[in-house]
């Protein structure tokens, strides 16, 4: 009977232990692409990094963020009317493809692509890159975000903005 108590014993502590799970803060994101989808409301801080010089601009813009998905279902992150420290608008630009992987802390969103950002009507070659975290609880979702611009204007010149974004789905 000792015998038998004791064996019984040792299948309930295992049982107790495999029905513990990890939570989430952001549970259940069932698809982290579908949970960022949203417009956010944000400030952008920018800094400027010009022949190895980098200056921090203490402009603020508040601006619209907004993730989507496109035509083909594919994540795009959209900043529109970018502006940058001198007041030249160079129009909308996206992020796309854009990856979403959820965590325990937040869904991280990361992308990199190439376009063509454009002032006065001249475009220039730029590459895009997008880092940083979507946290929140329920609908309420906080953007943690950090945009790279590496705007070539010249063949001797890449002109390097990084954009820190904070805001909140509206």
């Amino acid at each position: 009977n000792l015998a038998m108590i004791v064996l019984f014993t040792g299948f309930s502590f295992t049982s107790c232990g495999e029905e513990e799970e990890p939570t989430s803060t952001i549970d259940p994101v069932i698809n982290p692409q579908e949970w960022v989808t949203d417009e956010y409301t944000g400030t952008t801080f920018t800094d400027l990094d010009s022949r190895g010089m980098v200056m921090h601009i203490d402009t603020t813009y508040n601006q619209p963020l907004i993730i989507s998905k496109n035509e083909q279902g594919l994540l795009m992150l959209t900043y529109p009317n970018w502006t940058d420290h001198q007041g030249m608008s160079y129009g909308d630009f996206q992020i796309l493809p854009l990856e979403a992987i959820a965590t325990t802390d937040g869904v991280i969103l990361q992308g990199i692509c190439t376009d063509s950002l454009y002032k006065a009507g001249t475009g220039h070659p730029a590459t895009l890159r997008a880092t940083g975290v979507i946290k929140g609880e329920g609908t309420h979702k906080q953007a943690d975000l950090t945009l790279n611009i590496d705007l070539v204007v010249s063949p001797k010149m890449t002109l390097k903005f990084t954009l820190k974004y904070e805001g909140f789905n509206l």
